[in-house]
């Protein structure tokens, strides 16, 4: 087990936002002289634009011994050019998702946008860089950049909902996986199906909070609430910082805890000033007392590939609330699915339940994007965010007749083994037990079932149930729905008082969270 933190900076050269974009320049150069101060390694991705500019090209080779250097695979007018395509964007560098990224475009132009932007950088460095990142990248573009060059590792988008047109829902909500080759959010079941290429998950996003803002408007962008250090209410503040230090490396993660701090230079210096000191004062006190491990983004992926052959099982366990309005909560991933437990002064529901199917491929595995927006999903049980809607919290809720069982002194425990998670949440007689292969919920309380609570205006993927099976189905952005099963081992599937219920076999209900289509 590891703790690992990432400095990952990446540079653009153009803000068509701002009237003079010198300060791109110098915010690179600020944080570069900041890991000097401290003596920290750093990763630094480059977008095109930054990549061929001399000014950049001098400042990378002064600061060489502390730095890994690799690409932020953004699309830019000179790249788009320099590939011999024609340039569809409004300024030399334009945000629309189908301008903006490599899905944007052809399998025969991504294959020339990627080899201009990796022989580029040959051409400067003398050398293929080993790592990449992009707020979000297609399968089709990371598999061939694996088969054409030795990468090591590549960081992507933490989950959101619309945010800057971007849309990464349902997948690995931190850390590093291997990713299947036909949807790069969802991780691999097995060695057959995956890239080699570990990806890491970028932001450090809150485990309370992040994932509800926006709650009960799931086609409004979400709100921000990270380590990026430009947040006041996050990696700006802290009390934030200290406690998502404290939470996030708190020895509870099975196999790694992970987290990403550094700031992609748009924002500015100005605005990153007084929070990433701060946090690389908190960064060097950790250090030291051994509690963390720094690693560039490549080594981290180096570290990765030699402990696991395939994707590891990973937790986020958290114990306090930053804010103290009682929240605890539990996030479990593993090859299979996620679960996330949410915890609040008494009461706990499973708040998100996503499974993992390769067979679920991704819009843009094979055509381009032709919308301004992007969407890459994972296959939905319960969604707490976008299964909500005037004023019904959606989750899979304890329930007995009549309504939601009583609390009780419910908290939140946490034991594991070989095995993984065992051991989520206990709310005076109910017990959540998580699992690669199973999930084990012990209702100890006569009477009480699992009731899915959704909002009546929201789509939800529930199509048909026989006592052992849920048979679901889920577009996303593709033109025929995916059909998926949930499996019974122990309980019923049932209709209860209007609501899809699981009824418990003496006491106790055993999902077994993998696509039974597949």
């Amino acid at each position: 087990m590891k703790n690992i933190v990432n400095i990952i900076n990446f540079a653009r050269n153009c803000e068509p936002r701002s009237q003079d974009d010198s300060f791109l320049f110098d915010t690179l150069k600020e944080e570069l002289r900041l890991c000097d101060r401290y003596g920290f390694r750093s990763t630094v991705l480059f977008q095109y634009d930054a990549l061929i500019d001399p000014r950049y090209i001098t400042l990378s080779k002064e600061h060489a011994d502390r730095c890994e250097y690799g690409l932020w695979l953004e699309l830019t007018q000179p790249q788009v050019t320099d590939a011999g395509l024609t340039w569809k964007g409004r300024y030399p560098w334009d945000w629309r998702n189908n301008v903006n990224f490599l899905h944007g475009y052809s399998l025969p132009d991504r294959r020339k946008l990627i080899d201009t932007a990796f022989y580029k950088f040959n051409e400067i460095y003398g050398y293929f860089p080993k790592v990449f990142g992009c707020w979000a990248i297609d399968a089709f573009s990371c598999r061939y950049i694996e088969e054409n060059y030795d990468v090591t590792a590549a960081c992507l988008c933490r989950d959101q909902y619309g945010t800057d047109g971007i849309t990464m829902w349902g997948g690995y909500y931190n850390g590093g996986y291997y990713p299947c080759a036909n949807n790069l959010l969802c991780p691999a079941a097995g060695t057959d199906e995956r890239l080699r290429t570990p990806v890491f998950r970028m932001l450090g996003p809150d485990p309370i909070r992040q994932y509800d803002m926006g709650l009960g408007d799931p086609e409004a962008a979400q709100h921000v609430s990270t380590l990026e250090p430009v947040y006041p209410l996050g990696g700006g503040s802290r009390g934030w910082v200290e406690w998502y230090f404290r939470e996030n490396f708190n020895g509870k993660c099975l196999s790694h805890a992970y987290a990403q701090m550094g700031q992609e230079n748009s924002f500015g210096w100005e605005a990153i000033k007084k929070g990433l000191p701060m946090q690389f004062e908190i960064l060097d006190r950790e250090l030291k007392a051994g509690k963390v491990e720094l690693m560039t983004l490549g080594e981290a992926g180096e570290w990765f590939r030699g402990a696991f052959k395939e994707t590891p099982p990973a937790a986020m366990c958290v114990d306090s609330d930053p804010f103290e309005d009682g929240y605890k909560t539990v996030w479990y991933n593993c090859k299979n699915y996620r679960m996330n437990v949410l915890y609040k002064n008494g009461a706990a529901w499973i708040r998100d339940f996503q499974l993992f199917d390769g067979g679920f491929k991704e819009k843009y595995l094979d055509r381009p994007e032709d919308l301004a927006n992007c969407a890459f999903f994972n296959l939905p049980v319960m969604d707490g965010f976008r299964f909500s809607r005037g004023g019904i919290r959606a989750g899979i809720y304890v329930y007995k007749d009549g309504g939601p069982a009583a609390p009780g002194d419910g908290f939140l425990t946490y034991t594991e083994d070989e095995a993984g998670l065992a051991g989520a949440y206990v709310p005076g007689k109910v017990r959540v037990d998580m699992r690669e292969d199973r999930i084990d919920i012990v209702l100890e309380e006569p009477g009480a079932r699992l009731a899915f609570i959704v909002s009546p205006d929201c789509e939800t993927p529930y199509r048909s149930f026989t006592e052992k099976e849920l048979v679901m189905g889920f577009r996303g952005r593709l033109e025929t729905e995916y059909a998926y099963v949930l499996r019974l081992e122990r309980g019923v599937f049932a209709q209860k008082e209007g609501t899809l219920a699981v009824l418990p076999e003496g006491g106790r209900i055993t999902f077994l969270p993998f696509n039974g289509l597949r």
